[in-house]
């Protein structure tokens, strides 16, 4: 890739240095929850995948705050990560 032209801004996100942006990358977007009275993981999972037994994806990625997935309490807050495709599904492109 060739450097920019003289005058003109480098892409947004895009740092100055190379080493730079290896040091900082961008996330996206993380996507959080926080557990309200009469929640479950199946509920939070149903509500944000359309599916209550991907409830295992939020475990998974909140286990150093969930020591029983059947116990979750008002207040926590989980990383929600994102949808995977099916298994099977076409990816775009």
């Amino acid at each position: 890739m060739a450097p920019p032209a003289p005058g003109t801004a480098p892409p947004a996100g895009a740092a100055a240095n190379p080493a730079q942006a290896a040091a900082n990358p961008v996330i996206e977007e993380i996507g959080t929850v926080k557990v309200v009275r009469g929640d479950s993981l199946w509920r939070i999972s149903r509500t944000i995948y359309g599916h209550g037994i991907r409830y295992t994806v939020i475990y998974a990625a909140n286990q150093d705050q969930i020591r029983d997935p059947d116990l979750i309490y008002p207040g926590q807050v989980f990383v929600i990560p994102p949808a995977a495709p099916k298994p099977g599904a076409a990816s775009p492109g």
